[in-house]
């Protein structure tokens, strides 16, 4: 081997009429083209642009070989061989090669012999399809630390792909095929194959260089997770092989990558990560200058991206360790506050309940003194002799209209002074005097188109509860006090209420009913309460109205301003149950009793305490209500006791109530959100000095540039930056699936 022919630095070519020689040696698989003394040949490997090979073995050894063939001694260029052979003689012992064993120069064809690698080349491994990331990192790492031997010898590959990669009886890759090796110092162009050489190399005035190799390196890393080279397309093959010409297809090829977008699939491929994307990025990038400075520098990429990929859990753990306590303490937190606030929401609204249950029993005991006033009012008045004797007359005259202008005048002045007793929302809207016939004798305010109507038919006069069908019907009038059902009072068209009593005659021992005194009033004012927060009373009829429905609501704040013929408004089914319930109950504790109620028992009865009540008149049917309930009795003298059949009702909005500890659990909200971040920014401060002083600051630096989008163009300062291997944080590429599909590159 110390006797080499000359080289020349030329690259090897070979004319048409030899390439054809060629090409028919090559098909004679039957027999090797030369039978080597020491040697038993079995069988045809394949061939090339140059040779072929045949699998051997040594008649001494017993070892299995490989031996090359050139095709004709007449149409090699010396330098080829002669170039490959003492490329190996530099590569002489390391493992990382295939080595020579013998050389046959003299021979015809020439040959030498080789070791025989019994895995065959790493293209015939990506028949299969692609591997898996992490074997392809694994295999990868052998190949470039084989090339970063070579290259530390002085010897540049220059053909790098994976038919010139070799893998060895333990599945190790060995560099094979130096044909178009260069030494650092030589000056010769040198073409490798399409796909796997990088642009600046398709051309044949180019001069060698390390990153040739380094594209070489990253083509086949891309193809062996992907399934074929970068940038390797149907149109762009098709487009090669119409070219007539090596200059032309070189020209092609170059023009092509330059215009071809860059290579994407491998970052969707599942497991990769964006180091190992970066990597291969660099390795392929169109411009020498932006890639890889040398192998050495590619393996202290993966180095360093293994180191991170190594301490990315402790580092996980270290980030997510105090995150996790932080998070978790502050779940804790906000269950417990949750729950203390359950618990005074809880509280809140019972006492709330209680409060505007007190609050109902006060208002319905105001109430009870407010009809008592009146009956009161109306008695004494209707015990008037003046009055007795001025009905009497008016039934012996007629339609006396003396008596009649003297009844109206004692009328006015009875309204006037009985409205005195009350503030002027309370006032008496009318009075009315009708005679034991149902006939009205007195009207106040004056209407004189009403004097000597019947009116015998309302409940006023009769107190039955209802009308009569036909209103000409004459019943009895009544003999006590009575609060007629709400019905609407058409000159004002509102809703309005009748207090009336018997004007009985006891002159004699009598007692006879001369007529009924009555005074109208106008809904609306009755339970008007100034309670805390904001509370407001409503009254509910039990008894049934002008209609026969029970439970209509006849004052309420929200009826002010309503049109009462058109709207009205009941209370749901449960409830008025419930109020009827309440009411009995009431009735049954009062009856034959002193009338003061148990303030305590109506404190604690669940019947007066409506949680979720449901008011009519609330336009967001969903808000939700506390409402206290008192049946309205009214203490007569006698120890007597007068069911008015109304309910009053204290209501409260539950979000008004529950409003305080909500702006609470906002502001805890908020403050520990606060608190959060600051504990947050706190741990970012000090994992940004870790990583620092893990010196992976440039790294940090890429990262917070890709997120506010000011990752710079190739040559610019962020693409020195991501000119430092890996990521701070690697992240697992998406999953995704292609078809693989191997294909080789062709020669140039």
């Amino acid at each position: 081997m110390n006797d080499l022919p000359p080289i020349d630095d030329r690259t090897p070519s070979m004319p048409p009429e030899d390439r054809r020689l060629s090409q028919e040696s090559s098909l004679r698989r039957l027999r090797p083209p030369l039978k080597i003394a020491g040697y038993e040949q079995e069988e045809f490997i394949g061939r090339g642009a140059f040779g072929e090979v045949w699998s051997a073995i040594d008649s001494n050894s017993g070892r299995r070989v490989a031996i090359k063939f050139y095709s004709r001694r007449g149409a090699l260029d010396w330098s080829n061989m002669a170039r490959e052979v003492e490329k190996l003689r530099f590569l002489f012992t390391d493992r990382y090669v295939v080595q020579l064993l013998q050389v046959g120069w003299d021979a015809d064809p020439p040959y030498f012999v080789m070791e025989y690698m019994s895995f065959g080349s790493l293209a015939d491994l990506l028949h299969r399809g692609a591997l898996p990331v992490d074997d392809a990192v694994k295999l990868f790492k052998e190949i470039a630390l084989g090339l970063a031997h070579a290259h530390g010898k002085g010897v540049l590959h220059c053909d790098l792909k994976p038919n010139n990669i070799m893998l060895d009886q333990d599945g190790k890759p060995r560099l094979a095929d130096f044909g178009q090796s260069r030494l650092r110092h030589e000056h010769a162009p040198s073409l490798g194959t399409f796909f796997y050489m990088a642009p600046e190399q398709a051309d044949p005035e180019s001069l060698p260089d390390v990153r040739w190799d380094v594209y070489g390196l990253g083509a086949i890393l891309y193809q062996m997770v992907v399934g074929k080279a970068p940038h390797q397309t149907e149109e762009l093959l098709a487009e090669l092989s119409s070219r007539d010409t090596l200059q032309t297809r070189l020209d092609c090829y170059r023009q092509s990558l330059k215009k071809a977008p860059k290579p994407t699939e491998h970052r969707r491929v599942r497991g990769m990560d964006s180091a190992l994307a970066s990597i291969i990025d660099r390795c392929l990038a169109l411009n020498p200058r932006h890639r890889y400075s040398n192998v050495q520098a590619l393996l202290e990429a993966l180095k360093q991206r293994d180191t991170r990929r190594a301490q990315r859990p402790m580092l996980l753990l270290g980030a997510l360790g105090p995150a996790v306590v932080v998070l978790l303490m502050a779940a804790i937190s906000l269950w417990l506050f949750r729950d203390i606030l359950a618990t005074a929401e809880r509280q809140l609204i019972g006492r709330t309940l209680e409060s505007n249950g007190f609050a109902a029993h006060l208002v319905g005991a105001r109430f009870s003194l407010e009809i008592d006033k009146r009956w009161r009012v109306l008695e004494r008045a209707a015990s008037d002799p003046q009055l007795h004797r001025l009905l009497k007359q008016a039934a012996q005259e007629g339609d006396g209209s003396e008596t009649h202008a003297a009844l109206a005048r004692w009328i006015e002045t009875q309204r006037k002074a009985g409205n005195a007793q009350f503030s002027a929302s309370l006032a008496a809207s009318n009075w009315y005097l009708i005679d034991r016939q149902g006939r009205m004798q007195a009207i106040s305010p004056p209407s004189p188109n009403l004097i000597g109507e019947y009116f015998g038919y309302r409940d006023y006069f009769h107190g039955r509860g209802d009308e009569p069908a036909n209103k000409r019907d004459a019943p009895k009038p009544i003999r006590e006090p009575h609060r007629s059902n709400i019905y609407l009072s058409k000159p004002e068209n509102m809703l309005a209420v009748a207090f009336s009593t018997p004007i009985l005659d006891a002159a004699g021992g009598r007692n006879e009913t001369l007529g009924v005194l009555v005074m109208e009033a106008d809904l609306g004012h009755f339970a008007e309460f100034a309670g805390a927060r904001h509370q407001f009373a409503a009254i509910v009829d039990l008894r049934p109205d002008e209609t026969g429905k029970r439970g209509l609501i006849g004052e309420h704040p929200a009826l002010h301003g309503r049109n009462a013929e058109s709207e009205r408004f009941y209370v749901a089914p449960p409830t008025l149950e419930r109020l009827e319930r309440l009411r009995a109950e009431h009735a049954a504790r009062v009856s034959g009793q002193n009338v003061d109620l148990d303030v305590e028992q109506q404190k604690k009865n669940a019947l007066g305490q409506f949680e979720f009540y449901h008011d009519p008149l609330e336009p967001d049917g969903k808000t939700g209500w506390l409402c206290g309930a008192e049946p309205v009795f009214v203490a007569r003298s006698g120890h007597r006791v007068y069911d008015s059949g109304w309910c009053v009702l204290v209501e409260e909005r539950q979000r008004e109530v529950l409003a305080p500890l909500h702006d609470l659990w906002g502001l805890v909200v908020r403050g520990g959100l606060a608190a959060l971040a600051l504990v947050v920014l706190v741990l970012t401060g000090l994992w940004i000095y870790v990583l620092v002083r893990l010196h992976v600051a440039d790294d940090a630096r890429r990262f917070v540039r890709r997120l506010v989008g000011m990752t710079g163009t190739a040559g610019g300062p962020s693409e020195r930056i991501s000119e430092m291997s890996g990521s701070m944080s690697a992240t697992a590429g998406t999953a995704g699936t292609s078809e693989h599909k191997s294909a080789g590159g062709e020669h140039g």
